[in-house]
């Protein structure tokens, strides 16, 4: 049995798919700046040492020095300013203004 081949060669214009970019949403990457402007103080004062303990207690809750569980600095300090940004991003979308940014041709940066 003969197979026949079939080539796509001359696809038409309808059927070509813009391929999809990697965007970074700024207002997400806003929400991370207390931790890192923490982190970065952190090891200004203390070195690695404080730059572990830092992270620990804004990602986890928990402080080593005192063997406490603190979830508010982790709310205060990650996951609050995350939130709000990921909200913000989210609005942002909805309203269209991401989609406005893409016509607009830029490359990289969404909200």
């Amino acid at each position: 049995m003969k197979k026949t081949i079939v080539r796509y060669r001359n696809r038409s214009q309808s059927k070509r798919h813009a391929k999809a970019k990697m965007t970074m949403p700024l207002a997400v990457i806003g929400g991370l700046m207390p931790f890192g402007s923490t982190l970065l103080s952190a090891y200004r004062q203390g070195g690695v040492d404080a730059v572990v303990q830092h992270a620990s207690m804004m990602t986890t809750g928990y402080d080593p020095t005192d063997g406490k569980v603190k979830f508010g600095y982790a709310v205060q300090k990650l996951y609050g300013p995350l939130a709000i940004g990921f909200l913000a991003h989210k609005l942002a979308s909805r309203l269209g203004l991401n989609r406005a940014l893409g016509a607009a041709g830029v490359p990289l940066f969404r909200i």
